[in-house]
């Protein structure tokens, strides 16, 4: 009886312990997150001394924790590049996720066993930024825009034919089945009707100025 009694009053006090570090820590501008199946998240923690044989003392909201590292522990930067353990140094600020670990000798929750340490001081592995092009380094071209420039009607072929078939395709106006040909027959010039039609135009068949403006329009969107 007196084992439940015990373990009634810790779980007690884990649940008072874990409400007052979430709510206080957020405040210090510091983030503590405990779950009910012991996982522990902390944000902004202090590295306080790093002790011998990979063990560390860290300090989030005044309360210290110790922290021994195995094989099994990511160490990261804030971008998440992997880091060397040696890096971590006192006063660095870590992100960390693990296990609330019970202390027997202590009898408190004040060991964590981590799985990830990310050093939020040590900011390697970021986006190189954008350097201005300089003189002499040659630069990608801008691909060019796809338009049509010339009356296209029964009888056209070429390029611009393609052009207009594979966009009258992704329309639906064309026969998904059909090759795009380059040549302007009968099913292209039934398809432009419909286009021409559903979009207030004259529905003469052919491409003419108003027609080529608004499918150049929609062409590279």
């Amino acid at each position: 009886m007196n084992k439940i009694n015990s373990a009634v009053i810790l779980a007690i006090a884990f649940g008072v312990m874990v409400f007052a570090f979430r709510t206080s820590a957020q405040s210090q501008g510091q983030e503590i997150h405990i779950y009910g199946n012991g996982d522990i998240h902390l944000v902004g923690a202090e590295l306080f001394l790093k002790n011998a044989l990979n063990f560390y003392t860290i300090r989030s909201w005044d309360r210290r924790w110790t922290m021994p590292t195995d094989y099994s522990t990511k160490f990261q930067s804030a971008y998440g590049a992997p880091i060397e353990p040696s890096a971590l140094e006192k006063g660095h600020l870590l992100e960390i996720t693990g296990k609330l670990i019970f202390n027997k000798e202590f009898q408190d929750y004040s060991e964590i066993a981590p799985t990830l340490i990310k050093d939020l001081n040590i900011k390697t592995g970021e986006p190189l930024p954008s350097v201005a092009p300089s003189e002499g380094v040659a630069t990608p071209a801008t691909p060019k825009a796809i338009t049509l420039t010339k009356l296209l009607k029964r009888g056209s072929e070429g390029e611009e034919v393609k052009i207009l078939q594979n966009f009258l395709k992704k329309q639906k106006l064309f026969p998904q089945i059909e090759e795009t040909t380059g040549f302007y027959g009968r099913l292209t010039e039934s398809a432009v009707i419909k286009f021409q039609k559903a979009n207030a135009l004259e529905a003469i068949g052919h491409v003419g100025t108003k027609t080529r403006a608004l499918i150049n329009s929609l062409l590279n969107q």
